[in-house]
């Protein structure tokens, strides 16, 4: 698994440099330069921690794994069904990173830039990593091998990184079907019919089901609705978690506390 991730992140990286060389060939604007150097800045934090959790996330499954009463073996209907049922939570965990505050604090992190390339699948809020794959820990205890479920999320994460480009265009029926570079243009969109759309990791299908769905049809704007300005990368990672310290003290009763926690970000 390690090694697979290890030449996995490696192909990234060269896919990253050539859309990086094509880029500087066009002359771009210093400004999208700095977001670039920057997100890949911040992709080398969670590359660095994304090798660590993943050994704890393979004890934790394994473990989980051992009291599974239902080991079923491997075949393609097992594998089909392990895709839908780690897809579905990533549409669950993706909707809570954008309907609640204390989730969004480290997915805004994700959403604040305001260009779109490649380097934007690498500017990801590494301390997310420390409770997100909980959310998955439930499939290994129905009896899906840890290995699986890891290889599934490494499949995941490749898919969501080379969908950060505008060099491609609509894909037709692949778009209603896939987590396409159209489909998610439209989720980072800051466009009010673009908002909170498009939450599917590697199949729409989950969209569709819950009405989350939006076609590309309009030029995206992105960024998030109070871009921060900063190619600071501690302050990109930072600064809502620093706005949550501030106002969370503020509010009055654990009722409320929770409330504002769960509430939709503003």
């Amino acid at each position: 698994m390690y090694k697979f991730d290890t030449i996995a992140a490696f192909l990234l990286f060269i896919v990253f440099l050539i859309e990086f060389i094509l880029i500087l060939l066009n002359k771009p604007e210093k400004e999208l330069i700095k977001d670039m150097k920057t997100n890949f800045l911040i992709g080398v934090s969670i590359i660095l921690v994304g090798l660590f959790i993943k050994g704890v996330q393979l004890s934790f499954y394994s473990l989980l794994y051992s009291f599974s009463v239902f080991k079923p073996e491997l075949s393609w209907r097992l594998w089909i069904a392990g895709v839908l049922s780690f897809d579905f939570i990533h549409y669950f965990y993706h909707w809570l990173g954008h309907r609640t505050r204390i989730f969004w604090a480290a997915h805004v992190t994700h959403h604040s830039s305001e260009h779109f390339n490649l380097s934007t699948g690498w500017r990801t809020n590494f301390f997310h990593l420390f409770y997100r794959f909980l959310f998955w820990s439930p499939l290994s205890f129905l009896g899906f091998p840890p290995e699986m479920v890891l290889f599934i999320e490494s499949i995941s994460a490749i898919q969501n990184f080379v969908v950060h480009t505008e060099r491609i265009g609509k894909l037709g029926i692949l778009d209603w079907i896939f987590n396409t570079p159209s489909n998610h243009r439209v989720h980072h969109g800051t466009n009010p019919e673009y908002i909170d759309k498009n939450m599917g990791g590697i199949l729409m299908i989950y969209d569709h089901l819950f009405g989350t769905y939006a076609k590309e049809t309009s030029p995206v704007v992105y960024g998030i609705t109070h871009n921060i300005d900063t190619h600071n990368p501690f302050k990109i990672l930072l600064h809502e978690y620093i706005r949550l310290t501030r106002e969370f003290p503020k509010i009055k009763g654990l009722s409320h506390k929770l409330r504002y926690l769960l509430s939709r970000p503003q």
